[in-house]
């Protein structure tokens, strides 16, 4: 490990971290990874770390540093003099990370290479997020697909940046542990990929005609579940296209779930009825 003492704040190597409240990074080539379980999801992902700034009482950590290439410099400073000189706010536990932004792949790219490279998985779904425009939603979505083992999210073109400090942190890491397809023409791609692949998609909806969730009595192979803002929900267009309306059960006076919620909800189950079908199919046989 590279542990580099903090003596000159004006270092061009530590510009990344300088003004993070007033920078997005969208548009950079960057994302910072904020928080001890974010960091070390950081570095066990494939994505390339450029450097970590930490409170000298973090490099206890052996969960973190015991995974740290010597050729990651590793800034260190006391906890106050960072907040006050550099990063200029109360930042989470102390550490931060300078990951390098991938080049995200088009859905229907996405989908070509996952089927020529990853045939193994048995029950595969993905979630399609056309337009999650709030961070902390958009993190407890790929928190609940990383938990319940989404094949990948896809992202349309209006959703908010799956990098931002905010929606990593809310993900607890979630977002570096999966596959993320961001679709230049979401629509587009959708009919591409049904044409090519015959993959089913299910609109996760309000509408009073849709099936109800619990009484879905199998599930294909792979499906592709398309979650709506908790505010617009889903186009008509895109719901139109879809296979399915379904609808998970819930009280009259409630108007909705959270997103993150919902993910789980579908995923769980899913997971939970093809499991259920290969455990009867097998007992048949």
């Amino acid at each position: 490990m590279s542990r580099i003492p903090i003596s000159d704040f004006t270092d061009h190597r530590l510009a990344p971290y300088c003004n993070l409240r007033e920078r997005t990074l969208r548009g950079e080539s960057i994302f910072i990874a904020e928080g001890k379980l974010v960091v070390e999801r950081l570095l066990r992902s494939p994505y390339e770390v450029e450097s970590i700034l930490t409170a000298e009482e973090n490099l206890q950590n052996r969960e973190i540093f015991d995974l740290v290439d010597e050729k990651i410099p590793v800034f260190v400073a006391d906890r106050k003099i960072m907040i006050d000189q550099i990063v200029g706010f109360e930042f989470y536990q102390g550490i931060l990370a300078l990951g390098k932004r991938p080049c995200l792949k088009t859905f229907f790219d996405g989908m070509d290479t996952w089927k020529k490279t990853d045939r193994s998985r048995q029950g595969s779904a993905w979630v399609v997020l056309p337009d999650a425009t709030k961070p902390d939603n958009l993190g407890l979505a790929f928190r609940a697909a990383a938990a319940l083992d989404a094949a990948g999210v896809v992202l349309g073109e209006s959703c908010c940046d799956p990098f931002s400090r905010r929606a990593l942190r809310v993900s607890m890491g979630g977002i570096l542990q999966l596959p993320i397809w961001c679709a230049d023409h979401l629509f587009d791609e959708m009919k591409e990929i049904r044409k090519e692949y015959s993959l089913p998609f299910y609109a996760t909806v309000l509408d009073p005609d849709s099936v109800l969730l619990p009484d879905i009595d199998r599930w294909p192979n792979e499906a592709a579940f398309l979650f709506g803002n908790e505010y617009s929900g889903l186009s008509r267009d895109l719901i139109d296209f879809c296979d399915k309306k379904i609808i998970i059960p819930i009280r009259p006076d409630v108007d909705s779930l959270n997103l993150g919620v919902s993910v789980g909800i579908f995923l769980y189950e899913f997971n939970r009825r093809r499991i259920h079908d290969r455990s009867s199919d097998g007992n048949r046989t």
